[in-house]
């Protein structure tokens, strides 16, 4: 595993070549996904650059970088109730299968008329790693690279889809073929490592790490605590739990306090939080008004589920919103199983505070001490300095991430 460390230099100025990206969603998507890619892609050549995605998504107005190639969009029509999924499923796989050998021939001439070199793939949805494959079978010179983001495992895990022989073959050949495979953690590559017997880099989100805002204090209210992202299976279990216990508080005292969620909220999920009078709930923001609330709130909020079925996920995954939340100067809080990827940067950095439960008394006591224990900010800002420096430099990322086109 070959991870990236600190840089004070400038991005190395490398001689890119014409690359394709292959993915669930286009490069500068508005979602951990999309800002991934537009912050790794940085300085990248817009006119060496395309985004291969299903055509239904756009990238942000304000993220969109080098050009678009829409793909086919086979899903399950909306106005079809949940119930009836099932009923829907063959056809689904039919449309699918289609939207697969479609995507070939619409790729085959992307590569073909504006010569390109370099082929990332992102494993998601299994017909367009599928299609990703037969194309470099057909245009096998393509240099493959591999960008795992989300556990493919783990994401068939969490959302309780078979992951059959066929798609672990599927991957494993993705994996085969590409010179050059990234990792979202260190935890992940060093697992891929083993069980795939090649060598993995690690890439992720990343900034400057010079950025960082220094403190002006010690605020003397404590009343919001802020989530920027989405809420699905991935990180409900903690974020249900703690929501539960500032409900608790603001229930036992006069000074409450104010969740507030800027994300999708999954249908499933919404409910139990909307009862809750604690939790604010409202839709994804522009990235600029999610910068605005972070360095408004007093506490910002960084969970990843304790579940079973997301075990995978969050023991591999590293939230979008680490590296951003640090560099508001805030205090973060990392909720997450102890061998998560996410919990290992608080350990390795001694970032605090940091819970790796969802007992509600563990929970009620943590809110208690947040509000009443002073804190060392100096101490605070040193720790997310070095730990931006270290390892979420974007200069240093961006470059070992595009050395792979050159």
């Amino acid at each position: 595993m070959r991870s990236v460390g600190a840089s004070t230099r400038e991005p190395l100025q490398l001689m890119s070549s014409p690359t394709l990206v292959i993915a669930d969603y286009p490069v500068g998507y508005a979602s951990g996904f999309g800002e991934t890619l537009f912050n790794l892609f940085s300085g990248f050549p817009d006119e060496k650059l395309w985004s291969a995605h299903p055509g239904h998504l756009l990238a942000a107005a304000e993220k969109r970088r080098g050009h678009s190639v829409n793909l086919p969009s086979p899903r399950r029509p909306r106005a079809l109730p949940n119930r009836l999924a099932l009923t829907y499923y063959p056809f689904l796989k039919a449309h699918q299968s289609w939207a697969t050998k479609r995507s070939v021939q619409r790729l085959r001439r992307v590569v073909e008329q504006h010569s390109i070199r370099n082929l990332l793939v992102i494993p998601v949805t299994p017909w367009i790693l599928s299609a990703a494959i037969s194309l470099h079978k057909e245009c096998p010179k393509l240099n493959f690279v591999l960008f795992v983001m989300d556990d493919w495992q783990g994401h068939h895990e969490s959302h309780r889809l078979p992951y059959s022989r066929r798609r672990r073959e599927l991957l494993r050949q993705a994996v085969n073929r590409a010179n050059t495979r990234f990792a979202v953690s260190r935890e992940m590559a060093s697992h891929y490592e083993e069980v795939y017997q090649n060598s993995w880099q690690v890439a992720h989100n990343a900034i400057r790490s010079n950025s960082i805002a220094i403190p002006n204090g010690e605020r003397s209210r404590r009343n919001q605590v802020l989530l920027a992202g989405d809420i699905n299976q991935f990180r409900f279990d903690a974020v249900l739990a703690f929501a539960e216990a500032i409900e608790r508080h603001n229930l036992r005292n006069k000074r409450a306090i104010e969740f507030v969620v800027l994300g999708e909220v999954a249908e499933q999920h919404r409910a139990p939080l909307s009862r809750l009078d604690a939790v604010t709930l409202e839709d994804r923001q522009p990235h600029s008004i999610c910068l605005e609330a972070m360095r408004a709130a007093d506490l910002l909020y960084l969970p990843l589920a304790f579940s079973k079925s997301s075990a995978r996920i969050s023991r591999y995954s590293m939230p979008t919103k680490l590296p951003e939340y640090l560099a508001t100067g805030k205090p973060v809080l990392f909720h997450a199983p102890f061998e998560s990827a996410l919990f290992q940067v608080a350990e390795r950095y001694d970032l605090n505070p940091r819970l790796a439960t969802i007992d509600p008394a563990a929970l009620d006591g943590f809110i208690e001490r947040w509000q009443t224990e002073p804190e060392c900010i100096a101490d605070r800002f040193s720790k997310a300095s070095a730990a931006l420096a270290r390892e979420f430099d974007i200069d240093t990322l961006a470059s070992s991430f595009q050395a792979a086109f050159n």
